[in-house]
Formats: C-alpha cells, sequence, structure tokens
C-alpha cells in the first residue's frame, strides 16, 4: 500500500501550486484580501481563499485563540495542526463576516419593560416576547459567538433552562454583585440580566468584559 502523505509534503506541494499559479498571473484574489484583521481581541480574521503555514506567518502570537476564515476556505492538515498545538479554534464564517467588526454580544431582549439604549451599544439588539424562544434563540448565539447576552425578568428561570442544554454554562449576573468574577471562574457563555437591576453606566463594561472573556474553557468540574 502507498505511505500515507505527510501534512508537510501536502504543504509544501500546496507551496509550490500557488507559487506557480503567481508566476502564471492566474491568483485572481486581490494583494489587500490577506491583510488579517484584528478587530475582536483574541481573533485573527483572514479573508483568503487558501489558509496555509506561509499565510499565517508573523500572524498568530500568545494572544490568538480563534483563526476565522471564510466557510469555503481550504485550509491544509499543517494549518490545522499548527492551530490545534497552540489551541487556536478555527471557525469558518460567511465570507461577507470575514472582515465584519463585532464589538461586543448580541443581546436577546425578552423583557417586558423597556429597556436602555446601552444595551445595544456593542452589537445589536433582538426582541423576542416569548421568554422559551428567547432562551433558544440565546443558546443558538452562545454557541454561534461563545457569548451571548439575554435580558428577562425572570433571569434565574432562564438560566435554568438554559444550563439544560449540553454545552452552555449560563448564569445570572446583577449589577451589585460581583459578576466578572463569578463569569471567569464559570467561563459562562450565556449570561442572563435583569435589566431593572443594572445602571445604564455599568452596562458598556459588562458587555465587553463577557466580549473578551469568550472562548473559556469550562471548568473540570462541571460535566
Amino acid at each position: 500500500m502507498p505511505s500515507e502523505i505527510s501534512s508537510q509534503e501536502i504543504e509544501r506541494i500546496v507551496r509550490l501550486v500557488v507559487q506557480r499559479l503567481r508566476q502564471a498571473g492566474a491568483t485572481t484574489q486581490p494583494a489587500s484580501t490577506t491583510q488579517p484583521s484584528t478587530a475582536n481581541v483574541g481573533e485573527l480574521r483572514l479573508d483568503v481563499k487558501l489558509v496555509t503555514i506561509d499565510s499565517l506567518k508573523d500572524k498568530l502570537n500568545d494572544s490568538i485563540t480563534r483563526l476565522c476564515v471564510p466557510a469555503k476556505a481550504v485550509v491544509t492538515p499543517a494549518v490545522k495542526d499548527e492551530l490545534k498545538q497552540r489551541g487556536i479554534e478555527l471557525r469558518r464564517v460567511d465570507q461577507n463576516d470575514c472582515s465584519a467588526t463585532v464589538g461586543g454580544p448580541v443581546v436577546v431582549n425578552a423583557a417586558k419593560q423597556s429597556i436602555s439604549a446601552s444595551w445595544g451599544s456593542a452589537a445589536p439588539n433582538e426582541q423576542i416576547g416569548n421568554l422559551k424562544q428567547a432562551v433558544e434563540r440565546a443558546i443558538q448565539l452562545a454557541k454561534r459567538d461563545q457569548m451571548a447576552i439575554l435580558l428577562s425578568e425572570q433571569p434565574e428561570a432562564a438560566t435554568v433552562a438554559a444550563n439544560r442544554q449540553s454545552g452552555i454554562r449560563a448564569m445570572v449576573a446583577c449589577g451589585s454583585h460581583d459578576w466578572q468574577a463569578s463569569a471567569k471562574s464559570l467561563a459562562a457563555n450565556l449570561v442572563v440580566c435583569h435589566p431593572a437591576h443594572w445602571n445604564d453606566t455599568d452596562v458598556p463594561r459588562l458587555l465587553t468584559t463577557l466580549w473578551n472573556l469568550r472562548g473559556s474553557a469550562g471548568p473540570t468540574w462541571i460535566s
């Protein structure tokens, strides 16, 4: 049986093919699309069709925890090995989202009362009046973005419902308590807030802090 080709050999072949295509003038991808975007803390975004070790040169560092590439991008085995070794998540997104700037978690609003505009300071709000549907949507966002916010006058009930879903680490956050320490300890990816328990001036810090905490591994004592 023929021997299995190593990831390094595949990388070498890909590099030679790309080099010959460039020499032949067959590469139609503009050079500007290879410029990385790090709009989100810990996230590197590449709007390219082919991701090789060469394309990652001088772009990865200890602060990068996630690599975002277009959904149809080809990622070589050597790149996957490198990301796994560094503990970097590979995420595929829509082409139009690759260079998009997202400054915070999406806020799912299931509150009956009107809320402050500060809840939309980092990302758009999604208004869903039904609590069950709002919890389901927040779970989807938490799995997609690794962080979501849910507003409800029944935060405890919403948290219990969300935590029934595998992979979700939901918690209640109140402005008068040490929510930041709890979020770090739990590695929360879904935070439920009662909007009346938050001052407008504290909301932006909540959104920014939680967004920067996303992607943390959950504690070993949580199965």
